[in-house]
């Protein structure tokens, strides 16, 4: 396919979805690639009416002349008469590595600028999609890393576009240089130590001496590998059906699928509940800790952030909200004003009950929150006795890894509310009587999930 702007639109047109608002948000960074995207999406536009574009840079900081390639890239916007915003991120390499790093910090800046409906559209190239797959070949991938990147996916509160997939690099050289287009080189392209930039310099001018097609074949490849990814999905949403309960997945019923079927289930459940695929590794050991583990063990396994968990013949998946450990940890809270608890736990805030709560009147300034030591004792309002408070959580369900992860709130040493769960009968408001009601928001789903019937 020869690159032009008609051509570009075209593969918008067959890749947009039909509930999209019409708003273009090109991601910019000044580069041939985007350089050429941008342009001819004005082009196109202005000859066939029905977008609105705008252009958004993003300043990583991470070179000297970032500011002048921002100032580049608005320059190039006001020329071309499209609206033009620029966002500045910090990037903190951590454990991911800086391009991993810069890229999520790009994503997360750019996330924040749709509107509902709005296409993101960046200026990924058949080029850029030959060495995502070769990357995910080299790590052992499966099928979703041989999909590379798909054409169009949900982002956000809209959708994420790469509509120059068809085109190769070269391609939007020749017509960039025939429309006398002016770009940033970013010299860290040419760093062999970056993976991508061994690939493009080294690898594949080799590769294209003996197979020149190498890189529409790719595209190919990762075409065919997103059908069929589309197919797994469909298998999988089939046997969610039958597996799931609530967001949890029933370990009998996964027991009895065939060991592809049920990790195919478990890679998906886990896309829907907020995290990345696990490995094989991780999948393995999640086969045999959770299906093969005794009944009354509590197996977890984590990876990225996220755990699942196994209690009652159920998976749970979770984000982990855990840091330092905090058991031992107790602070002062000033009621009358929200508290934000460790670990991303919520936070705790009070409102008027009259006659319900906890008694306005028998209330300090300042109550202690802590959490469970162990040995408490409460006896709840309305209950005639005094309950051990492992036993009454055990009795409401709550989620043995929960169970030490309440705010529990005490006047001096008595144990006057356990977050919004239960108040102390001592200093509950009578009927007559102003009240204030704790309200825990953010909380996490600390209950067990009831099975339904199959």
């Amino acid at each position: 396919m020869i690159f032009s702007p008609a051509a570009l639109l075209d593969c918008i047109h067959s890749t947009l979805p039909a509930g999209a608002s019409g708003t273009l948000r090109v991601a910019f960074s000044g580069g041939l690639d985007s350089t050429v995207l941008l342009a001819a999406l004005q082009r196109a536009c202005a000859a066939r009416p029905g977008y609105r574009l705008r252009a958004i840079h993003v300043d990583h900081g991470l070179h000297a002349d970032s500011a002048r390639w921002t100032v580049h890239c608005e320059n190039v916007a006001q020329r071309l008469g499209i609206d033009f915003a620029s966002k500045k991120v910090a990037v903190s390499p951590a454990d991911e590595g800086l391009e991993a790093a810069a890229r999520h910090a790009r994503y997360a800046a750019l996330r924040e600028c749709l509107q509902p409906g709005d296409a993101l559209l960046t200026a990924h190239h058949a080029d850029d999609q030959f060495e995502t797959l070769m990357l995910a070949l080299l790590r052992g991938a499966g099928l979703p890393g041989l999909a590379a990147m798909p054409a169009c996916r949900e982002f956000a509160p809209g959708w994420h576009l790469r509509p120059l997939l068809e085109f190769t690099r070269p391609d939007l050289e020749d017509w960039a240089r025939a429309e006398g287009l002016a770009w940033i080189d970013d010299p860290s392209n040419d760093l062999a130590h970056f993976d991508r930039n061994f690939l493009r310099h080294q690898i594949l001018p080799l590769l294209q001496t003996r197979w020149p097609s190498a890189v529409r074949t790719a595209v190919r490849t990762a075409r065919h590998a997103g059908e069929g990814m589309a197919l797994l999905d469909e298998f999988a949403i089939a046997d969610l059906a039958s597996a799931a309960t609530g967001p949890c997945l029933k370990v009998d019923v996964l027991a009895g699928f065939s060991d592809a079927r049920r990790r195919n289930l478990l890679r998906y459940w886990s896309k829907l509940r907020g995290a990345r695929a696990p490995s094989t590794r991780k999948l393995l050991a999640l086969e045999h800790d959770m299906l093969a583990a005794q009944e009354d063990r509590l197996p977890v396994i984590e990876w990225d952030g996220f755990e699942v968990r196994r209690f009652r013949g159920l998976l749970y998946g979770d984000r982990v909200r855990r840091g330092s450990s905090h058991e031992a940890v107790s602070f002062d809270w000033e009621w009358s004003r929200p508290l934000v608890l460790p670990d991303k736990l919520g936070s705790l805030h009070v409102q008027p009950g009259h006659g319900a709560g906890l008694a306005r009147a028998l209330l300090p300034r300042t109550l202690r929150v802590a959490f469970r030591q162990g040995g408490e004792v409460l006896q709840p309002a309305g209950d005639p006795h005094r309950r051990d408070l492992k036993k009454l959580l055990q009795a409401a369900d709550i989620l043995p890894w929960w169970r030490n992860r309440l705010p529990l709130l005490w006047v001096d040493d008595r144990l006057a509310a356990v977050g919004d769960l239960w108040t102390a009968d001592e200093f509950a408001a009578d009927a007559d009587e102003e009240g204030v009601q704790v309200v825990w928001q953010g909380k996490p789903r600390i209950q067990a999930q009831r099975q339904t019937a199959p």
